[in-house]
């Protein structure tokens, strides 16, 4: 077997019989290895090396060279509006470069005992690491519960992308992407430890490492988190630092204490059992909370904190941590313009709404359970209805205080805001807007109970259309409705246009008792200026490479059709009536902020005014704004509603819009398109809410979808109960 072994060793070619040298001489001083293999013969240990030379050639084509390779920052990604204003640079290396020097004796210490113990007598890999990770996972029945990364290995993983994004195309081709990702890491661990010290792969892992909230290196984690340079850091705040390295968003010292506490003292822990922490200096540390001292000179992102952290994320997910050092060109669909018009209108009308609750808080009288002070959030959307570009967005009141965005992730209920959906299956599914319904009592079975609902206003108001409904927010005809045509065909309506957030089909849903997104609820909004189509947001344009070259465009959102074109254009109106026709819950929009550009929308309050929102878009843009306090359990004291405290911001933002900006301000007089195919405007008598004939004494005008069936002609005033030989004038 000896023989046969040799001649087919002396066939290989030069460069597979160099790699089984290299492997040779890295494996034969592992002697651990040597023994718990049990090799009886040379011909087996040939086999072996022969093994590990197939698995070099077949994963290690397209690795990176590193014998060019030299640790220096690597390039910026930058992003910019899309009317060219520079937002933000993205730079992997956010740090100053650290020295072997600096590293701290106990930062050392912690990183080995926890990460990697035997660090400095291994090759890049650790045999022994792997074969007790493979015994436990073939025990655990898991293929994946336990790894065997030693720090080479996460240093090539930080530092080259390849490894991780790409595969050889060798025999092995079907193997796991996260197997195949593993043993090219090693083959570059190894070549890493073939061309640079110990102390040179611990100093570039510490530099390149994430320690969360876009920290990069220790330096700047150290600065992060405890205002500190390297050299000040104690054992503790070391040991801290190591327990992030596992999960940054898991045991991030700002978002998950707790976590990050138990996660140090293990750290700790792992210290004693290596002998480098003492049990009473263990016992004396484990005691002491988790401490973080921000840095003064923390990072902020400028203009639209919110709206880049959400792009970053974005990036992060298609390409990974490479987005920051690839040097991108991102350009964004946000309009800087728009976007400081936003800002400048947040500050003043939500800090309006925080003075009215702070005056109530501190008027409050003993014994009513009120908190002593509660901080007013808000967020803000405004979206193009007709290609999805999201050109402002605000999260949230301070970003530097909570990155939390209120415009993307958090969850609120809608209240009013969801009666468009209602209304919109109404008259999908043959009612019209001079449909009449009683607002009075009324008793539901929901959830297996009796629910008496009730108006904002506790009154009832009597017979009254459908348009009058949507008009003055009537709770009680939206249940009806709602009731009526059935909670499970709204749900696929509000579904289609694109709520993505679970809805209940329930007699409620009249009202928004499900949570929404404030930018789902906005983008089905720009479904009825856009003809009933719906077009998902998007944020980034286009994405280009260092030399110019583009990776990524898409110029408009994706698109699908959701409603016929005329449903929308009656929905239009309907919510027109809530704007510019008195008894509107948004009529203040035109007599007391003088915006004058055609507009729809509607208010939106929940019953013990939690939320408040105007959802609300003109020919061209489409605008949402959303206010209440991050508890829900908090009201809006006292009792501001969405015409109050959400809709001055809208009106505010859009008036100076259309008053200042291009090309909004050319467009301003533009109205909503009603084709003339779509709808027909008739007369209708006031007295019977039928259609009218020549003898009805006072009459008005409504909108009705043309060529369809129509409501009954007026029975009062001598009519015949025929269709008039006229359908009056069609827009």
């Amino acid at each position: 077997m000896r023989i046969g072994l040799g001649r087919f060793y002396a066939n290989l070619s030069p460069a597979v019989r160099r790699c089984c040298a290299r492997l040779w001489d890295q494996t034969k001083n592992d002697k651990l290895l040597l023994r718990s293999i049990g090799y009886c013969t040379s011909g087996w240990l040939v086999l072996y090396i022969l093994f590990l030379a197939a698995i070099y050639v077949s994963f290690s084509d397209n690795l990176p060279d590193i014998d060019d390779w030299s640790f220096q920052p690597k390039r910026i990604t930058r992003v910019f509006s899309s009317d060219g204003q520079h937002l933000k640079d993205f730079l992997e290396e956010n740090r100053e470069i650290l020295t072997y020097e600096e590293i701290p004796l106990a930062m050392t210490d912690a990183l080995i005992a926890t990460e990697d113990q035997r660090f400095f007598f291994h090759w890049g890999i650790d045999l022994r690491r792997i074969f007790g990770a493979i015994f436990a996972n073939v025990k655990s029945m898991s293929l994946t519960a336990q790894g065997a990364s030693t720090l080479t290995q996460q240093l090539a993983r930080n530092v080259f992308a390849q490894v991780g994004r790409e595969r050889g195309s060798g025999s092995l081709e079907e193997v796991r992407a996260t197997y195949a990702r593993k043993v090219r890491e090693q083959i570059m661990a190894v070549n890493i430890e073939r061309l640079y010290t110990k102390q040179e792969i611990l100093t570039m892992y510490l530099n390149t490492v994430y320690l969360g909230h876009g920290r990069y290196g220790l330096k700047s984690a150290a600065r992060f988190y405890f205002d500190k340079d390297v050299e000040e850091l104690k054992v503790e705040e070391c040991a801290m630092l190591v327990a992030i390295l596992k999960a940054p968003s898991t045991y991030s010292p700002l978002r998950n204490p707790d976590r990050t506490f138990i996660r140090r003292n293990q750290v700790l822990l792992n210290l004693v059992g290596v002998g480098k922490l003492s049990e009473p200096a263990y016992q004396e540390l484990r005691q002491q909370p988790v401490k973080i001292r921000r840095s003064k000179h923390a990072e902020t992102y400028g203009l639209a904190p919110y709206f880049i952290e959400y792009v970053r994320r974005q990036l992060e997910d298609e390409y990974g941590m490479a987005f920051k050092r690839d040097g991108l060109t991102v350009y964004t669909t946000l309009d800087s313009r728009l976007q400081r018009i936003a800002e400048k209108h947040f500050a003043i009308e939500i800090g309006k709404v925080q003075k009215k609750v702070d005056r109530y808080l501190a008027n409050k009288g003993p014994g009513e359970g009120l908190p002593d002070s509660a901080v007013v959030q808000a967020a803000f959307v405004a979206i193009d209805q007709k290609n999805g570009h999201v050109l402002a967005m605000i999260g949230g009141r301070n970003f530097r205080e909570s990155n939390w965005n209120r415009a993307t992730q958090a969850r609120r209920l809608p209240g009013s805001a969801f009666k468009p959906f209602i209304y919109t299956a109404a008259i999908d599914n043959n009612r019209f807007t001079i449909d009449v319904m009683d607002d009075n009592a009324i008793t539901i079975w929901e959830n297996n109970r009796l629910w008496d609902p009730e108006n904002y206003d506790k009154k009832f108001k009597g017979p009254m259309t459908l348009r009058e409904g949507l008009k003055q927010s009537r709770n009680l005809i939206a249940i009806k409705l709602a009731d009526e045509i059935g909670p499970e065909l709204i749900k696929r309506y509000a579904r289609n246009m694109g709520i993505t957030t679970p809805i209940s089909a329930v007699p409620s849903i009249g009202i928004g008792t499900s949570a929404v997104h404030l930018i789902d609820l906005v983008a089905a909004y720009c479904v009825f200026p856009n003809n009933g189509i719906y077009v998902e947001p998007v944020m980034v344009s286009r994405i280009s490479e260092r030399e110019g070259r583009l990776v990524f465009e898409r110029q408009e959102g994706r698109k699908r059709e959701v409603l016929r074109p005329a449903v929308t254009v009656v929905m239009t109106d309907l919510m027109r009536s809530v704007i510019d026709e008195p008894g509107g819950t948004g009529h203040s929009i035109r007599y007391r902020y003088h915006f004058n550009t055609p507009a729809a929308g509607k208010t939106g309050t929940t019953n013990d005014y939690a939320d408040a929102w105007f959802i609300g878009f003109t020919p061209h843009i489409a605008v949402g704004v959303w206010v209440g306090m991050d508890d829900p359990s908090l009201s809006l004291w006292p009792k501001q509603t969405g015409s109050g405290a959400a809709l001055p911001l809208w009106a505010r933002f859009m008036e100076e819009v259309y008053r200042k900006v291009e090309p909004y301000r050319s467009r301003a007089r533009e109205p909503f398109d009603y084709p003339e195919d779509l709808v027909v405007d008739l007369p209708v008598c006031k007295d019977t809410n039928k259609l009218a004939g020549k003898y009805c004494p006072d009459q008005g005008k409504d909108l009705f979808i043309w060529n369809e069936a129509l409501p009954e002609y007026c029975p009062l005033h001598g009519g015949d109960g025929k269709m008039p030989s006229s359908l009056g004038r069609r827009f």
